[in-house]
């Protein structure tokens, strides 16, 4: 145990803590102001060059692009329409270097009409790495914001060097009369302008530096000798919990304020060492919602028996899918098509309790208590089924490509704990219910139905629907007992 008496003079010590303390907040401070101004920046000229490609890509006809599929293409008055648009594209703002378009063949991106030729480095004359790339040229290594040009305008996420100076690209598809993607605009756009403007901040944020540490230093001078032992002492007992290590508790040497702030201090770090200790042994744990349960005081460190609804989501025919786009863009679908359903389950006081593959496994009414968890669950589906059709057309997909989700929703007791090894284990809810949901996702096939619910469920909502229709009684996988099935009818696909 330390006591406030045990502390050694402060001295040296104590002026270097503070200086050392102002020293880092000013930096902090600035660095903080820095990395705002920049990203601000960044993101204003990231919306212009997006909204830039979207409207020009807009101007370049379809038919033209189709026309174009080898070299010798070049002479053709289709690529000199293409060319010219893209002249008038560079023209329109002194910031931007290039234009050209490219196409999507067998996963890899081609050139079909580069930018028109430039004197780049200013020596007089076009060199070889000046000249427009030839139509149906290989461009190798795409960056994972060109290749999400091809469904949605995109932009890269941050500025990159190169010989030239700092640049940022920007996407956007070229789509034909039906909507159909054909090809892709690319701009890039020099931002040297914004190296220039942080320049002219950094030196401002020195002079700003070098006048606080030298008011720290004055400042510091003055208080060192006043600042009494039990600060100090509380001083380091902080940096000592900062660094994790719960295991102190100071002995109130006064009654004073500074006791009474002692006595706070070890009430604090008790509660923060009892966390820890849950904490670490209950191991990653991934949802917010979770995470206040298991730290709360009716938490059973055993398992509990719940009352709970479970929505089962699965993404049809996406094997399909995956063998027909090049892996970086099968990755920004999916996260764009998880980051949807995610939001959707927990707008409607839901939580997300695993992904397995293309799967959503949902959760409603427990950790976090719902009025209607039925009712919030069946709105979540159809509102998810809503949202999945709606990214179809936002990202123009269509043929083998489309998204189309299916949902199972059941509800019943489940079993909630943490499952798995001492090393790895995760909070989830297991059971019969949890199967019969997900068995009721894989049956909406069979009936030709996007959203498939159980009696137990329909029996839960206030009103039911007219277009859920009554299937009777059914054995779905698995369980020897039948279930009573409600299905979604008049559903595409």
């Amino acid at each position: 145990m330390i006591t406030v008496e045990e502390t050694m003079k402060l001295g040296t010590k104590l002026f270097l803590g503070v200086y050392g303390i102002a020293f880092l907040v000013s930096g902090a401070t600035g660095s903080y102001f820095y990395t705002q101004t920049r990203e601000a920046m960044v993101q204003t000229i990231q919306q212009e060059l997006k909204g830039a490609a979207r409207s020009a890509a807009r101007l370049i006809h379809s038919d033209d692009l189709n026309q174009l599929l080898v070299p010798e293409h070049a002479d053709s008055q289709a690529y000199k329409n293409v060319q010219k648009v893209l002249r008038a594209i560079v023209d329109s703002n002194p910031d931007f270097l290039y234009a050209y378009t490219m196409r999507l063949v067998h996963g890899n991106v081609h050139f079909i009409v580069d930018s028109p030729p430039s004197d780049d480095d200013g020596d007089g004359h076009i060199a070889e790495d000046e000249i427009p790339e030839e139509i149906g040229s290989l461009y190798e290594n795409p960056a994972p914001s060109l290749l999400r040009g091809f469904l949605q305008p995109s932009v890269d996420e941050k500025p990159y060097e190169d010989e030239w100076g700092w640049s940022l690209s920007g996407y956007a598809p070229i789509c034909d009369a039906s909507g159909r993607t054909v090809g892709l605009l690319g701009i890039d756009m020099s931002v040297n302008q914004i190296a220039e403007k942080l320049r002219r901040i950094e030196r401002a944020g020195l002079s700003s530096l070098g006048l606080t540490t030298l008011l720290a230093c004055i400042l510091t001078l003055l208080f060192s000798r006043k600042v009494v032992k039990p600060v100090k002492t509380l001083q380091q007992a902080f940096h000592q919990v900062g660094r994790g290590d719960y295991d102190i508790e100071l002995e109130p040497a006064s009654k004073d304020e500074i006791g009474d702030l002692v006595k706070r201090f070890n009430i604090l770090v008790g509660e923060l060492r009892e966390k820890a200790l849950m904490k670490s042994h209950f191991g990653k744990i991934l949802s917010p919602e979770i995470m206040e349960h298991l730290l709360s005081s009716d938490f059973r460190q055993e398992g509990e028996l719940v009352k709970v609804t479970v929505l089962f989501c699965d993404l049809r025919g996406f094997t399909t899918i995956s063998e027909n786009l090049p892996p970086s863009m099968l990755v920004g679908l999916l996260n764009a098509y998880f980051t949807a359903m995610v939001e959707v389950i927990e707008a409607h006081g839901g939580m997300v309790d695993k992904f397995v593959g293309d799967e959503i496994m949902g959760v409603f009414g427990h950790p976090a208590p719902l009025e209607n968890e039925q009712q919030a669950a069946v709105d979540a589906a159809r509102e998810m089924l809503r949202i999945c059709d709606a990214l179809n057309e936002e990202l123009c997909l269509s043929g083998h490509l489309t998204l189309i989700n299916s949902i199972g929703i059941h509800s019943g007791p489940a079993l909630a704990g943490i499952i798995g090894s001492p090393d790895r284990s995760e909070y989830t809810v297991i059971g019969d219910s949890v199967n019969v949901a997900a068995r009721l996702e894989t049956t909406t096939r069979q009936f030709a139905t996007r959203l498939m619910i159980s009696g137990e469920v329909a029996r839960g909502l206030a009103t039911l629907p007219d277009d859920l229709e009554p299937l009777g009684e059914h054995t779905v996988r698995g369980r020897q007992d039948p279930i009573e099935i409600f299905a979604l009818k008049d559903i595409p696909h």
